[in-house]
């Protein structure tokens, strides 16, 4: 039987990746979306246990968590939760997917800021495992606690960040990523074919059994990341010191898109959303085994 009542706010790829998720684990689901003839509106429609609503009030009555997936505009998503904020009660938990803003920029003023935090998770949210949790200035530490267990209930894995920084946590790394792939690129150091093969072939299947943190600390041997800092740790540092920002010019923008062409043409994951969704599912069973 289903118990909790969950509100999604917004059904597009995120947001219908929610619904799922939140169906999945039982709950009586209530989806508002701008667009409600819209793709993922209609197979949100078709599950047992999920309710469309006209309106984002009438979606979050009696919602015990919302999770908000409106576009990335702070105005756009401040007058949202300022409309709604009179609909829902006093222990419902507001939580936004919102990957570049910050809390605390979305919950100034707002009556019911003290119920607001950032919660976000990685496409597809109900196939990867990992959500972000961060505090806005104004989040009650009853809501920041309330959403870690709420999301670990769903069989997620929610880290909490302490401090609001852009793009939060993992994006940052990935950002770092991308920046070193296009310098290779830009530079001349490597193709885009043989930038992604050093991800996919080497770098990628470890990170998918070890944090970088665990993977130095094994690299190290006996002696760990001890040993690993004392004999490895001055020439990495030294990388640090030649990172590079590459200028992302017309041209290289145009290499960067006409070089993944053929990669992309050559997967089969380009085409397949269920292939994709499989194959993560598969890395994850076997990384947490």
């Amino acid at each position: 039987m289903r118990q909790a009542n969950t509100a999604v706010l917004g059904c597009g790829v995120i947001g219908s990746s929610w619904v799922t998720a939140f169906h999945a684990a039982g709950h009586n689901v209530r989806v508002w979306d701008p667009d409600l003839s819209g793709a993922g509106a209609k197979a949100a429609a078709n599950l047992d246990g999920v309710t469309l609503y006209d309106t984002p009030e009438a979606a979050v009555e009696g919602a015990q968590f919302v999770q908000e997936n409106g576009p990335e505009n702070l105005g756009t998503k401040r007058a949202l939760l300022g409309r709604i904020a009179p609909s829902f009660g006093s222990e419902t938990v507001v939580a936004s997917s919102t990957s570049t803003l910050q809390a605390s920029d979305i919950q100034l003023g707002l009556d019911c800021a003290d119920r607001i935090l950032v919660g976000h998770p990685f496409n597809p949210p109900h196939v990867i495992p990992l959500v972000e949790v961060i505090r806005g200035r104004a989040t009650a530490e009853w809501v920041i606690d309330r959403a870690m267990s709420f999301y670990a209930a769903l069989g997620k894995h929610p880290i909490r960040l302490q401090v609001e920084r852009p793009g939060h946590l993992a994006n940052r790394l990935q950002a770092a990523l991308w920046r070193e792939a296009v310098d290779a690129v830009a530079s001349g150091q490597a193709s885009v074919a043989d930038v992604d093969a050093a991800v996919t072939l080497a770098l990628g299947p470890r990170w998918a059994l070890a944090g970088p943190f665990a993977t130095f600390a094994i690299g190290g041997g006996k002696g760990g990341l001890t040993h690993f800092l004392e004999h490895l740790g001055g020439p990495f540092e030294a990388l640090w010191d030649d990172a590079r920002r590459p200028e992302m010019t017309p041209a290289l923008t145009q290499k960067l898109v006409e070089d993944v062409a053929p990669i992309l043409a050559r997967s089969p994951l380009r085409h397949s959303k269920q292939a994709r969704e499989e194959r993560l599912r598969n890395i994850i069973a076997i990384a947490h085994r």
